[in-house]
């Protein structure tokens, strides 16, 4: 987005509609919506447009403080206050939620008392005002918090959601949308289990305390996405971190919230163009992290293993190797995937992560000339041929490279039930460690077997004839000439 982009901040009370409002705005799913209260806590943002005019809309958890409750108060809500705080600060406007049936509750006077302290511009969204006669009478009910401009909205039925940003835009700058990046980031999903530092990881290497931690297993919920670039002497890199839940176990998801919440997870997975694979170093492999580990490999992502807390393991005496031995043996279908060992905590080995993400960004551009991979595959099959079956054996005539990431070659071969699957699996290995060492990269060989031309479809017989009998008039065109210049045979 352009640094100049305006930012519209969804404030308001737990439990209002505020996701419901964000994901309705954009249009898109975003954000998680659910009657449950407090499902929000870390800010979600997303570029969003309206009649020309381009914003970035944040989404905030509850402000549910009160002076005579704080006793009484959730551990989150005093980080949520902080990151709402935050966003407000550098918001061009604000979109205050309240909810039409409740009327104005104290918690509303409190986030009011909050709002006019920051002397920034507010428009009151009435949401839940699912019928005409709701609608009409918003203006009278909530008058007495202090703002002129009321307009009333149902995110169950879209309606008001137009109103509400022709009033936005006609108080924010108009700023076109932004120029598309030349270089477009690297799209980083950050997963693992609950509890092993992803958040925290998130937050040490973007400098920031964007991401909410704690002690407590599944503190995020929402998939939040953060850019950052990242510098090294003179290069630098544009990156994407979406730092997702903590994937439970299936039969452990006892909320649909959680459910929603691992849902998020496995969209952003699908939708990476690298996953950084978040472990507890002090007890990897468990059940869970190989469930994981497999969605990984089964949707054919570049994969980094960061094996987190290593500064608790380090005094043990246990060496990075043991731990990568450790992890190939009990999660054999991640032995391409290198592993780093860091600690959120003390930033150890940060500075090793720019080295890796900028050599997985190159191998992911990498193309190989067909002329190239011919003649290594034909190398490997001088060295290692495939065993025969019966009296046949299995050839490759030749291979291309399709597309890059993940790098997925075509290899046209005899018969593909003639190719043992062990040697598939070597072919492979032999493809990463040639073309696309320690990047972590995923191999997709297709089998592709050269059809003969007489089980090959009625036009390409049609074609091929066509092709001979043109031959066959160049040849004898050919002859005709050479004979009247008296040249023999």
């Amino acid at each position: 987005m352009s640094e100049n982009t305006p930012v519209i901040a969804i404030v308001g009370r737990p439990n209002v509609g505020k996701s419901a409002l964000f994901n309705a705005i954009l249009q898109r799913r975003i954000s998680i919506v659910h009657e449950q209260s407090g499902v929000t806590r870390d800010r979600v943002a997303a570029l969003g447009s309206f009649n020309d005019h381009s914003f970035l809309l944040v989404d905030t958890g509850g402000l549910g403080i009160q002076n005579g409750q704080k006793k009484n108060v959730d551990l989150f809500d005093g980080m949520i206050r902080e990151q709402v705080e935050e966003v407000i600060a550098d918001a061009e406007l604000l979109i205050w939620v309240v909810n039409c049936q409740d009327g104005i509750t104290p918690q509303d006077q409190e986030v009011g008392a909050f709002l006019h302290k920051t002397g920034k511009k507010v428009i009151v969204c009435a949401n839940k005002a699912d019928n005409t006669n709701v609608a009409e009478n918003v203006a009278m009910q909530f008058t007495a918090l202090g703002y002129e401009d009321i307009l009333p909205t149902s995110c169950t039925h879209t309606s008001g959601i137009k109103n509400l940003m022709i009033a936005v835009v006609k108080q924010i700058p108009k700023v076109g949308l932004a120029e598309k990046e030349e270089v477009e980031p690297l799209k980083i999903a950050v997963i693992g289990k609950p509890n092993v530092g992803k958040s925290s990881f998130v937050n040490r290497i973007s400098g920031l305390d964007r991401m909410m931690v704690s002690d407590i297993a599944g503190t995020t919920r929402d998939a939040v996405d953060l850019s950052v670039t990242l510098k090294k002497d003179d290069e630098s890199l544009l990156i994407t971190l979406i730092d997702t839940a903590g994937m439970r176990r299936k039969k452990q998801i006892d909320t649909v919230v959680e459910f929603f919440s691992s849902n998020r997870t496995e969209q952003a997975i699908r939708k990476s163009d690298l996953v950084l694979f978040i472990m507890d170093a002090e007890n990897p492999c468990t059940t869970q992290e190989r469930h994981i580990g497999r969605l990984v490999v089964d949707a054919h992502k570049a994969c980094i293993i960061l094996a987190n807390k290593w500064d608790l393991v380090s005094p043990t005496g246990k060496k990075p190797q043991d731990l990568e031995s450790e992890i190939y043996r009990d999660m054999p279908f991640l032995r391409h995937v290198p592993v780093h060992t860091i600690s959120a905590l003390n930033g150890y080995n940060f500075k090793g992560i720019f080295d890796i993400l900028q050599h997985v960004r190159k191998q992911m551009q990498i193309m190989i000339p067909t002329g190239i991979l011919n003649q290594f595959i034909q190398d490997v099959l001088m060295r290692n041929p495939p065993t025969s079956k019966g009296t046949k054996r299995f050839k490759i005539y030749y291979g291309t490279m399709k597309f890059n990431p993940p790098p997925k070659f075509v290899l046209f071969v005899n018969n593909k039930k003639l190719c043992p699957a062990n040697y598939l699996q070597f072919l492979e290995n032999q493809l990463r460690d040639a073309f696309f060492p320690t990047a972590g990269l995923p191999i997709l060989l297709e089998l592709r077997e050269r059809t003969r031309m007489k089980d090959a479809a009625p036009a390409r017989q049609t074609a091929a004839g066509v092709q001979r009998k043109r031959q066959s008039l160049s040849t004898g065109n050919k002859r005709r000439s050479n004979r009247s210049k008296g040249y023999t045979k």
